[in-house]
């Protein structure tokens, strides 16, 4: 197969490009493929190009060898991640002052029950895992759940999954009223877009903080992934979480 028809010529590639901008004629216009790589890397587009040529290839060996095939709105998720990462490896501003902040635990924002949650892809083959805890907001644990997700690797869906999975756990407890903390912003922007039915509860509250305020929930799928059930639930601390757990309870800043 030609690498011009695999990265761009194909309805597939395309309608990838189209979905995250690249909608202009112009771009697929009939030109030697290195040439057409070249400007496009290096023109004012270059990294969610790059991006998207990373994504479009990795997709199609995920349809070949895994019979995996992934949403747009996720590539496009998996794209603009990227991007952002791009920006902000090669950001060159010498005159931007680091600001450093102190971040801990955020339990006193709200008079209810705290739920963090979070998902990852690790492990060779990927395994994508997820989950969370439930305190109250004088930070006593009620419950936690970890987990993985048999039927894809999509890290997105891994972090949805969890804040899905979180709230089936909180309505099991009867609890009335929820904040929940995730530390993907795009999760958070993506429930308030076409999705925003997933959290259909008045009384539930999704909010962004930052990884290390989020850290007991982080090591929940390091537990999933190693799993064999695909959902857990762990009505005690596990011994491992003990020590993040006392450190959350302590407001330790970071």
């Amino acid at each position: 197969m030609r690498l011009s028809h695999c990265v761009c010529d194909c309805n597939f590639s395309r309608t990838i490009w189209n979905h995250v901008g690249f909608n202009n004629a112009n771009f697929f216009a009939d030109m030697e493929v290195n040439r057409w790589l070249k400007e496009g890397s290096s023109g004012p587009q270059s990294f969610i190009f790059t991006a998207t040529i990373w994504w479009v290839l990795r997709h199609k060996n995920l349809m070949c060898l895994n019979i995996e095939n992934r949403p747009l709105n996720h590539l496009s998720y998996n794209i603009h991640n990227m991007v952002d990462s791009f920006s902000h490896c090669f950001m060159i501003n010498s005159h931007v002052v680091q600001v450093e902040r102190f971040i801990r635990w955020i339990n006193d924002n709200y008079s209810c029950t705290i739920l963090n949650v979070d998902g990852s892809c690790l492990g060779t083959p990927v395994r994508a895992g997820f989950g969370g805890i439930t305190r109250n907001n004088v930070v006593y644990y009620l419950s936690g759940f970890s987990g993985y997700t048999n039927d894809s690797s999509d890290i997105l869906y891994a972090k949805l999954h969890a804040i899905y999975q979180g709230l089936i756990l909180a309505k099991s407890l009867n609890i009335i009223e929820l904040v929940c903390y995730t530390d993907s912003l795009h999760c958070i922007n993506h429930l308030k877009g076409p999705t925003k039915g997933l959290i259909r509860q008045g009384n539930v509250t999704v909010c962004h903080t930052l990884r290390k305020g989020n850290q007991c929930a982080v090591f929940r799928p390091k537990l999933g992934v190693g799993l064999y059930t695909e959902m857990l639930y762990h009505v005690s601390p596990p011994v491992d979480l003990l020590y993040l757990l006392g450190m959350d309870a302590d407001g330790t800043l970071f």
